[in-house]
């Protein structure tokens, strides 16, 4: 009898222990999934146009004397009209380090508060980087009001809106509609990032100086953006339909085997 109480005692003490809570709480966190392919995934492709804007905004704060090499191979009206390309050039790397923690279950399980303010900066960088994005189109090509301009401003009306309705979701707790469309919300940002494979693509499958691949180069010159934009959303949306089939197949399967 003595020894049972002795035992359920240091339970108990181990139950309000700190140093236990801590030991434990620290063996949860290294068994938690970090999704480190997603991450790092992300970091790539946003580190396309980033890292560069990196460079940039360092270049247009120091203005064109101070590096000269270097500042020629920029858009010289970058010094002139400085504004729009640091505010999209600053956003820009907000949302470089960022939105890919966001993907992070290891930040999400551990570090709640973090992730909520990384998720934030994420959402407020994404909207000012596609505001400023038909900012500069204006400032620098004035003229060009076609296609490509068309384009633009309808990418960065889809990155605001399903941005907006990701937190939107947040705000109600409905986390399962929150991940969906945070998902869906990086592949439209992802939109601009996606010509660059394509024009690869195109170079490799088709001789570019031809007619047909100089008409092909100018459609993806005009709609690259919105190109982006659909591939992107169906990749995304076929993945998730794949993600949801799955997981019906094995609640039915875990059902069958209960019966």
């Amino acid at each position: 009898m003595n020894l049972i109480t002795a035992n359920k005692n240091q339970r108990d003490s181990q139950l309000v222990d700190p140093n236990c809570v801590a030991a434990s709480s620290s063996s949860n966190h290294k068994k938690s999934p970090s999704n480190w392919k997603v991450v790092s995934l992300l970091f790539f492709l946003i580190g396309l146009p980033a890292i560069p804007a990196i460079f940039i905004v360092a270049l247009v704060l120091l203005g064109p004397d101070a590096i000269v090499e270097a500042s020629s191979l920029i858009n010289a009206r970058y010094f002139e009209l400085p504004a729009a390309i640091l505010v999209h050039g600053v956003s820009g790397i907000v949302f470089f380090f960022s939105l890919p923690t966001q993907f992070s279950t290891r930040l999400r399980i551990t570090r709640p508060k973090m992730h909520r303010l990384m998720g934030r900066f994420a959402v407020v960088s994404a909207c000012l980087m596609a505001i400023s994005g038909v900012w500069m189109h204006l400032v620098f090509s004035p003229t060009d009001l076609g296609a490509r301009f068309i384009s633009l401003v309808i990418v960065a009306i889809a990155i605001c809106v399903s941005f907006s309705i990701a937190i939107a979701f947040a705000m109600k707790k409905n986390i399962v509609a929150h991940k969906l469309w945070v998902t869906r919300a990086v592949a439209v940002t992802l939109a601009v990032v996606t010509p660059l494979f394509l024009e690869v693509i195109l170079s490799l499958f088709i001789n570019i100086t031809s007619p047909m691949g100089e008409l092909a180069m100018s459609v993806l010159h005009d709609y690259d953006r919105l190109i982006g934009l659909v591939l992107n959303v169906l990749v995304v949306e076929v993945c998730m339909a794949k993600k949801r089939f799955n997981l019906s197949i094995r609640n039915m399967k875990h059902v069958t085997q209960l019966k």
